[in-house]
Formats: structure tokens, C-alpha cells, sequence
């Protein structure tokens, strides 16, 4: 059974101290028409001229031999303005009501990725399907899945939509499962084993990823190289270094430099990703609170606090406290990096898989897939557009877009693609452990009102009331109790 560090454990050894350094669009015109006039005067009388006789005067033309003629041409010309003005613009239009009604429009509720990634990749295949229209619309987060929800209850839904992983139980009545003649279990073989146990449900598949993402150790290398130390790869090592790096004033002994955000939950974003990692790799059931196995992963995780006070509540969000190069240490997902990128351009950091307990080889996943809602009324053809986009070719595509913009592209969700990962400074490290990604429903930042949030308030409530000097054993009843409210709520067996 692995075991955290001994958490009586006190250490001793000097904090390190070291300088801190300080990371954004005709008509004819009118003729008015000849007046008559008088006929001019007769010429004044001449001396008579002999006369001609009629057989040497020129014969007479008359002008209605050229009638029929003049006639023809204008009833020509009246036929060629009724074709191009009436007939042709009646056919046409025809023709374009024929084709509209042909093209089935797909509506497609997106988050994270803005249009000027998404609609390049939208217009090639509009151009291998012009019977097919994607709309794309990048939806704010805020409120996002009781709002899918309730647009889908009313019949006014997307007919794709991205969900995070965690969201299964709460939208599975809303969904439209894959059509088993286009997509079945075995197309998924490539794509991560945490996919299949999150999106297929009674062999049918109910999401398609784009990407995968989880939690992995951001470092400052600076730090670590004026202090010649290695980052960690088990929690003990982490421990340890986080007490020696943690620099704090001689005399108020306030945190000048922490070593690791961990212990708090209101000033470290993803603090539940990292305790549901903490007690998966326990082989604890987070469903299940009352278990020595739970009772360990709080105690550890609050430690950092607690007993070794190498991070408290004063500190400010660990994002923003890594770029300013206040902590040496955070867990965090892929695309922090380019927040913190973006808040101090200058900061030198490594990301590394997250550090495991004995015999253990756990990672923790958070990620989004699209889905087929039952708002849809082409479900066929939306899924035809997912099978696309989870394509490995269209996958580099979207990899690339999003680089273009933010600098990092999202990690592939296929395991024969994570050798493209391999050297990235960021993403290789969440590829890497992408065969050993697990997931329960303690994921942050998801914005769902629902399954989340909720059981993160329970165990938030626990959290702080240890750093408030609680025991573990006085908050556990009160988790346990409300963990099992919300999973029966949403019908989940522990």
C-alpha cells in the first residue's frame, strides 16, 4: 500500500536562501423629340434648266421594304430582355432555393478556441462538403453547462458542443451517442485509456477529444541552479526541497519565497485536481472520505501548511506568485504556461510529470471533448464533422492554429502522435504520462454549478478547516455526508 511521507516528520535543515528574481453601387437619357417647322421658301425663280426625261432619273427607294426587317430585329431584342431580365433571374432563383434548402447548417458551441482558429480548419471541410455550413460560436464559460442545458431543453441547443470530462453524468440525457456504422470502440484504440473510461457508457461513444491535459510540475530554473538541486520526482523529494527553497523575513518569519503552493485551496488555482491526485495515487476512493486512505491524502496535502509552513494563506494566487518567481514550484495544466508566459516573458521554467508515491504511476487528467447534442437534427453529419476533427492530420492543423495565437498548442489526445510532443518544453511532459492519466470529479475551474463545484465545496470546507486547526478525524463525518449527498444526486456509486 504506498505511503506519503511520514507526516510527524520535522525538518531541520536551513531554509536556502537566494536573490529573487523579477519576472504581455440605366436608362437612356431623355431626347425631347423634333419640332416641325415651316417648309422653307421657294427658291427665288432661275432660268429654266432643260428636263430630264424620267428614264434618266434615279430610281425611287422605298422605305417600307425594310419593315418587316426593322420589326424582326426589335421583337429579337424584346426576347433577349425578357430572357436576361425575367426568365434567367427565375431560374436562378429557383436554383439557389433548390440549393439552400440541400445545406445542412451545423451549429457548433465552442470553448477556449476563438474563430480565427477554428474556421480555417471549418472551411476546408466546408469545401470537401458544400452540402454542409459549420457555424462556430466561442461561448464564455461562465454559467456554460446549465446554459447548454437549458438551450438544449428547449430545442434551441448547438448540434456539437465541447463538455469536459467530467461531465458524463450530468448531460448523458442530453447527448447523441456515435452512430455504431461510423464510429465504433476499436476507432479509439489510439487515443488515451482514460478517454474510453469517460466518454463510452453502455459501448457507446458519447465524445470525441481534441486534446488531453492534466496536471504536471512547473519549476523555476533559476532557483533550482543557484541552489544546485534537482527537481523532484516523488512527493517525499518534493517535500523536502520545498522546506529548504521556502526563504522567509528573520525577523516577522513571513514567506519572502515559498518553496511549493500547496496546503490552502482559495489562492491555488486546480487545488483539488492536485488532492484528487494525491489520493488516487493512495488508492483512495474520493467518493468514500471516511478511509484511512482519504484521511492520509489530507493530512499530506495540508502539511505543506500546517507543519512545514512553506506556503500559507497570505501568499497570493500561486499563477501569478510562479511568474514573479515568489514560489520555485506549482502543479498545473498545459495551459497555464501561457498565462505565466504571458505574465513575466522572461522567466525560465520546466515542466516536468508530476511526482508519484512508491509503486504507483498515477497522473491526474482534466480535459474537453465534443459531443452531439439532442438538440441536432443532422446527428449523423455532426458526428461525420467530429470523426474530422479528432483526425490526426487535422489534429496537427488545430495544433499549429492554436500555437500561432497563444504560443502552445493543446497535446494530442492520440498516443501515436506524442512522439511529435517529444521535445516540446511544455507539452512532452503531459504526453508523457498520458498513458497513466486518471480522473474523478474534483476538477477545478470547470464552471459546471453541478457535479464539480459541488463536491469541491465539501472538501474545500475540510481543507480549511484544518488550517484552522481542526483534526482531520472532526471534518471527515461532515464530507462524508455531503460527498454522498451530491453522488446520489447524480446517481454515481462510489
Amino acid at each position: 500500500m504506498p505511503k506519503f511521507p511520514d507526516p510527524t516528520k520535522t525538518y531541520t535543515a536551513e531554509p536556502i536562501s537566494s536573490k529573487l528574481e523579477t519576472a504581455k453601387l440605366k436608362t437612356e437619357p431623355y431626347k425631347p423629340p423634333v419640332s416641325e417647322q415651316s417648309p422653307p421658301s421657294p427658291p427665288p425663280p432661275t432660268k429654266k434648266k432643260p428636263q430630264l426625261s424620267s428614264s434618266s432619273l434615279p430610281p425611287k427607294k422605298s422605305f417600307s421594304k425594310f419593315l418587316p426587317f426593322v420589326f424582326g430585329i426589335v421583337v429579337f431584342l424584346i426576347l433577349i430582355f425578357v430572357i436576361i431580365k425575367i426568365v434567367l433571374p427565375y431560374f436562378n432563383s429557383n436554383s439557389s432555393k433548390s440549393e439552400t434548402k440541400n445545406v445542412i447548417t451545423l451549429t457548433y458551441w465552442g470553448l477556449w478556441e476563438p474563430k480565427s482558429v477554428m474556421e480555417p480548419i471549418i472551411a476546408d471541410y466546408e469545401r470537401q462538403h458544400p452540402n454542409i455550413k459549420i457555424v462556430y460560436k466561442m461561448q464564455s464559460s461562465k454559467n456554460f453547462r446549465t446554459r447548454l442545458q437549458t438551450a438544449i431543453q428547449q430545442k434551441t441547443g448547438p448540434d456539437i458542443v465541447r463538455i469536459h470530462n467530467t461531465w458524463l453524468p450530468m448531460l448523458i440525457n442530453y447527448l447523441v451517442p456515435a452512430p455504431n456504422n461510423l464510429l465504433t470502440q476499436q476507432d479509439l484504440n489510439d487515443f488515451y485509456p482514460v478517454f474510453r473510461r469517460d466518454f463510452i457508457f453502455q459501448n457507446q461513444v458519447y465524445a470525441l477529444p481534441l486534446m488531453i491535459d492534466g496536471l504536471a510540475l512547473y519549476y523555476n530554473v533559476d532557483i533550482f541552479q543557484q541552489a544546485h538541486l534537482q527537481p523532484p520526482t516523488d512527493w517525499n523529494e518534493l517535500r523536502k526541497l520545498a522546506y529548504n527553497l521556502t526563504v522567509r523575513d528573520p525577523k516577522t518569519h513571513a514567506i519572502k519565497r515559498a518553496g511549493v503552493a500547496l496546503g490552502t485551496t482559495d489562492n491555488i488555482p486546480h487545488w483539488s485536481d492536485i488532492l484528487g491526485l494525491l489520493m488516487l495515487q493512495n488508492s483512495a476512493n474520493p467518493g468514500k472520505p471516511d478511509t484511512q486512505q482519504v484521511y492520509d491524502a489530507l493530512v499530506f496535502y495540508t502539511i505543506f501548511s500546517t507543519k512545514d509552513k512553506v506556503w500559507d494563506v497570505s501568499q497570493p494566487n500561486s499563477i501569478y506568485a510562479f511568474a514573479s518567481g515568489s514560489v520555485a514550484m506549482i502543479l498545473a495544466p498545459s495551459w497555464q504556461a501561457a498565462q505565466i508566459k504571458q505574465l513575466n516573458p522572461n522567466l525560465d521554467f520546466k515542466v516536468i510529470p508530476t511526482p508519484t508515491l512508491p509503486d504507483t504511476n498515477i497522473a491526474w487528467a482534466t480535459y474537453w471533448a465534443e459531443a452531439v447534442t439532442k438538440a441536432s437534427q443532422h446527428p449523423q453529419e455532426a458526428w461525420q464533422f467530429l470523426k474530422y476533427l479528432s483526425s490526426p492530420e487535422v489534429l496537427q492543423k488545430l495544433y499549429q492554429q492554436e500555437s500561432l495565437l497563444r504560443g502552445y498548442g493543446e497535446p494530442y489526445p492520440r498516443q501515436s502522435m506524442a512522439s511529435l510532443l517529444e521535445k516540446d518544453p511544455i507539452n512532452a511532459a503531459f504526453v508523457q504520462q498520458g498513458p497513466y492519466y486518471h480522473s474523478w470529479y474534483l476538477a477545478d475551474l470547470t464552471h459546471d454549478d453541478g457535479l464539480n463545484d459541488q463536491l469541491l465545496k465539501y472538501y474545500r470546507d475540510a481543507i480549511n478547516a484544518i488550517n484552522k486547526g481542526q483534526s482531520v478525524n472532526s471534518v471527515v463525518s461532515t464530507l462524508s455526508q455531503g460527498v454522498a449527498q451530491v453522488l446520489h444526486k447524480y446517481s454515481i456509486t462510489p
